[in-house]
């Protein structure tokens, strides 16, 4: 679509100069490239979905609240331009999760925040299940990330990017029943790992995939 490449040549570009954000571990999204992928991070400001379609992947389908949608042109601009799909949040929204599965066995990318609102404060809530469900039921592959602070224009950020992983290559959750006990043990690993990636000292982080690559 000719409008969503020209709006994009504008985007990034403003926002490589006024929110300039250092992105870290990018390589280890080489796995992903044509696989059914989710990627996971801390949400804490209306940047992080633009930043991260900018300057990780332009081709990220995003779970956004449906509150963006709620005119025609809303949401002709939510849904072609910026690649966005409404969710109801606080309820089940079977559509939602209809629409989210098809994407990922499609072998899409999509951004979701499991945390399903933005934290203003930097503190890491509570993460919702839906994340882990919909990695269970596809087998996708997960990617853990953080802002290490809250994006601002003329404020240097830190994108850390975790290594992909999928649930079911951990010996836990091979061949388990997608029930409520194993989605809260599923979805406090993802909180580990994004809430260890938000204060990773960087300097180490580096060594560490240096050395992965290596391997």
């Amino acid at each position: 679509m000719f409008i969503f490449y020209v709006l994009w040549m504008i985007v990034c570009p403003f926002l490589t100069i006024f929110c300039p954000t250092k992105i870290v571990g990018k390589k280890y999204l080489k796995v992903t490239k044509n696989n059914p992928t989710i990627f996971t991070c801390n949400h804490q400001s209306n940047f992080d979905p633009v930043i991260l379609k900018c300057r990780v992947d332009t081709r990220f389908r995003i779970m956004a609240k449906d509150s963006l949608f709620r005119t025609k042109f809303k949401n002709w601009f939510f849904t072609k331009v910026v690649g966005a799909y409404p969710v109801a949040r606080g309820e089940g929204d079977l559509q939602s999760i209809k629409t989210t599965l098809k994407l990922l066995k499609q072998d899409n990318h999509l951004l979701i925040f499991p945390e399903g609102t933005r934290n203003l404060d930097g503190v890491m809530s509570e993460f919702k299940t839906g994340v882990v469900m919909f990695a269970l039921k596809t087998d996708a592959y997960v990617v853990p990330s953080a802002f290490q602070k809250r994006p601002k224009f003329f404020r240097f950020n830190k994108l850390i990017i975790g290594k992909p992983f999928k649930f079911s290559e951990m010996k836990e959750f091979k061949d388990c029943k997608v029930d409520k006990e194993t989605l809260e043990k599923a979805t406090e690993i993802l909180f580990n790992k994004i809430k260890e990636l938000k204060d990773v000292d960087v300097k180490e982080y580096r060594k560490l995939i240096r050395a992965d690559f290596k391997k």
